[in-house]
């Protein structure tokens, strides 16, 4: 996933807040889940990345974007 993510990118520090709140909107969402598991963590991060680097900034997006394919890819994972 990470060759997904675009390295020469910069953000605004509102885009940046954007993708903090989302981030922790989603760890609160799925806080049984994420919270010690620091490989979920990361994935999660990039999964905000990728669709801030698709153009969405909007923090609520970003983070039901996020919670919808981190529970599907692990869902397809634990074969759900």
């Amino acid at each position: 996933m990470l060759h997904l993510i675009r390295n020469d990118r910069t953000y605004s520090p509102e885009t940046v807040a954007a993708m903090t709140a989302a981030f922790d909107r989603v760890c609160q969402s799925l806080s049984t889940r994420i919270n010690g598991n620091e490989a979920l963590r990361q994935t999660l991060a990039k999964i905000i990345l990728r669709h801030v680097d698709w153009g969405e900034c909007d923090p609520g997006r970003l983070s039901e974007d996020a919670i919808r394919e981190l529970t599907g890819s692990e869902r397809a994972a634990k074969g759900w």
